[in-house]
């Protein structure tokens, strides 16, 4: 009875250390994929998606916050409209092997927007202050 015990406690262990392992590789690989899947939690408003996507530093976090105080008060036909849009990459700049920048627009504002990737202990993160920093897009 007792090795079953210690079997089982043994399973659990690798069972968690597996399921963590599994949530770490889910993570985006490439700065065009966070910036994807950053963009389409934003608009989708699954900010528990999009928050381990951003840096975090306390002025990231700030400015996030506030856009999902912001997000949060629009008109549900607002927030079904952006969760309907789709979005397109109009340009995708490496400016070098740790910074990137995302111009895009959603086919419901229409308006070209960018976002900032950086690369800091081998994942990708978006420096969202960069889109409130009055950054023109790219040309």
């Amino acid at each position: 009875m007792k090795s079953f015990k210690i079997f089982v406690s043994v399973s659990l262990v690798l069972l968690l250390a597996y399921s963590c392992n599994t949530n770490e590789s889910k993570r985006p690989e490439s700065a065009l994929d966070t910036g994807r899947d950053f963009i389409r939690a934003s608009l989708d408003g699954k900010f528990e998606n999009a928050m381990p996507l951003i840096l975090q530093d306390s002025q990231n976090l700030q400015l996030f916050e506030t856009y999902k105080i912001l997000y949060k008060r629009l008109p549900a036909d607002k927030k079904q409209n952006y969760q309907k849009a789709s979005y397109t990459i109009n340009k995708y700049e490496d400016l070098n092997d740790s910074v990137t920048i995302i111009n895009y627009s959603n086919n419901y504002m229409n308006k070209p927007m960018e976002i900032k990737l950086v690369k800091m202990t081998g994942l990708w993160h978006v420096d969202f202050k960069y889109t409130y920093s009055g950054n023109l897009p790219i040309e």
